[in-house]
């Protein structure tokens, strides 16, 4: 993600004045202690992170800092250090108090964020992947901090608390453990003139653990150019120029031009620079998205993320053809993004929560009115007759309730009346009933009508019309979803996970076994009815992304 992207990302949630950023320093921190919490266990020792605040800029760093950040205050200090990272040399970050993480992201909370949520983190908490993405431009140079200990918080579906997983980008060194460790850490072995990240690491208390980028070819604060040889200073910069390469991005490229204007790789820097420019935005996207290695299962995953949000891939078989770039293009323009059609790691973990949280809202939503409409199916079952097998309530209940909650049972009621009304009737009427039952279509029991208005089978087949003529989709609608069902769900496996998803939410598919019956074909049309999607009774493209959203909220 680009400084300028991230800086409009953050421009659509700021109602803040922006603040003058004083001239950059050669060197920048961002510090937050966060301990007094508003709707959570307090994080004690949390604002001991500030200590290191006084240590950093006695070490030439210019600081934001700050202490339990509400959510306003944690805003205007993220806009300030993103204004202020682009000419800073190096760049530390330190953070302390209580973080949630998803299988995406993790984020720093302020004081008065409200039980955790997917929705609220997003937009008050503090992203470290966003972090992190920002520090990739300075690799070597570049170290975060992380202060947390097990504290009681609530959080909401799909989160957890503390740390999780975390993405760092070549160049990166990360460290993590309780809040005063990583203060003495900070100030006593990181900070000191010319010790490197895997010595001081060596020397920190044992809670303190390094990932990333770990090496003692970079400082925080380097030693005097006399303290080392001139072997020893072309051994820091190859090892810079390495992560450089690592990293792959102009801005990485510039800031070792930066440190080393006229140094070994400068000129070759200076060519890879060069034919960066040469490349359109749309190729340098390309090839960003190419390093990121996405699986077919993860394409598909996008996919499916891209269709829940109404963005229309033309498929979801995890192949990138143009329907699927054009829907990540127009998703992308909507969140501000340049409109590449190509993603980067960022933008899939914002599509995947944005996503998450548009499946439990649709899931929230469906599960009401699905409450509503069984309090209302039960009610009428009793009150039409149907309970006691009146055979006019029996209809009375079918017209209104097709799919029902008790169909089945009132289906296989009228079997034991049609087959009475069969003995019943002539040879001729019974035949003229099979010729309609088995053509199955309004016109054909309309046919029997004409013939025999008031016949045995008279009320059978002005109920089966009035079906017919209900809320399921026409008969193109239908035929769609049954050849798009053999595509999403053509196998048994496939059919097999569609039934547990039904059997999850309670709409009684009937055996988990992958053949899809008159109980499946019923459950999947009370799945689509409260969703307003065509009730087809087939596995569409539209049902199946739902059903594996909603089933797993």
């Amino acid at each position: 993600m680009s400084i300028s992207v991230v800086q409009r990302f953050f421009a659509m949630f700021l109602a803040l004045m922006v603040l003058a950023v004083p001239a950059p320093a050669k060197d920048l921190a961002l510090v937050i202690g966060n301990r007094n919490y508003l709707n959570a266990s307090w994080m004690y020792d949390a604002e001991a992170a500030l200590n290191s605040a006084d240590a950093l800029r006695r070490s030439g760093y210019r600081v934001i800092a700050g202490r339990d950040f509400r959510k306003i205050q944690t805003r205007s200090a993220i806009e300030q250090f993103f204004a202020a990272q682009n000419n800073a040399e190096r760049i530390v970050v330190v953070l302390s108090g209580h973080f949630v993480h998803s299988d995406q992201d993790t984020w720093l909370l302020p004081v008065d964020s409200p039980a955790a949520t997917l929705a609220g983190v997003n937009f008050d908490g503090v992203s470290l992947n966003l972090l992190l993405d920002v520090l990739a431009s300075k690799p070597g140079e570049s170290a975060v901090f992380l202060g947390t200990t097990v504290r009681q918080i609530s959080t909401g579906p799909a989160l957890s608390g503390g740390i999780g997983a975390l993405n760092i980008p070549q160049g990166v060194f990360v460290a993590t453990g309780k809040p005063k460790d990583i203060d003495v850490a900070l100030r006593r072995e990181f900070l000191r003139e010319g010790t490197g990240f895997a010595t001081a690491l060596k020397q920190s208390p044992d809670s303190v653990q390094g990932f990333g980028y770990v090496s003692d070819l970079s400082s925080l604060v380097p030693g005097s150019p006399d303290s080392i040889s001139a072997a020893e200073a072309a051994l820091v910069e190859a090892g810079y120029w390495q992560a450089t390469l690592d990293a792959g991005t102009k801005a990485a490229l510039q800031s070792y031009l930066s440190r080393y204007p006229t140094g070994a790789f400068a000129q070759d820097a200076r060519n890879r620079i060069a034919a960066l420019d040469a490349k359109t935005p749309e190729d340098r996207a390309r090839e960003a998205e190419a390093a990121l290695s996405l699986s077919r299962d993860q394409r598909r995953e996008i996919q499916r993320n891209l269709t829940l949000l109404e963005f229309n891939t033309h498929g979801i078989d995890g192949i990138f053809g143009r329907g699927t770039r054009t829907a990540i293009a127009a998703w992308q323009s909507q969140n501000f993004f340049d409109a590449t059609g190509y993603l980067r790691r960022p933008q899939i973990n914002r599509l995947h929560n944005q996503a998450a949280r548009r499946a439990q809202k649709l899931a929230d939503e469906a599960r009401d009115l699905q409450a509503k409409q069984d309090a209302a199916d039960r009610a009428f079952w009793l009150s039409s007759g149907a309970q006691e097998f009146v055979e006019a309530g029996l209809r009375r209940y079918l017209r209104r309730y097709p799919d029902g909650i008790f169909a089945a049972t009132a289906h296989n009621r009228l079997k034991i009346i049609e087959e009475e009304a069969r003995r019943a009737a002539t040879q001729a009427e019974r035949t003229a009933w099979d010729t309609a039952a088995a053509g199955g279509k309004i016109a054909d029991y309309k046919g029997y009508l004409k013939t025999y208005p008031n016949g045995r089978f008279a009320d059978e087949a002005r109920l089966r019309i009035e079906t017919l003529r209900g809320d399921k989709a026409t008969e193109a609608q239908i035929a769609a979803a049954r050849n798009e069902e053999n595509f999403f769900v053509g196998n048994v496996a496939a059919k097999t996970l569609v039934e547990r998803q039904l059997k999850k939410i309670d709409l009684k598919p009937g055996p988990v076994d992958g053949v899809f019956d008159d109980k499946t074909r019923r459950a999947i049309r009370r799945f689509q009815r409260p969703r307003k999607i065509p009730v087809t009774g087939y596995v569409g493209q539209e049902t199946f992304v739902r059903l594996v959203a909603e089933a797993d909220r």
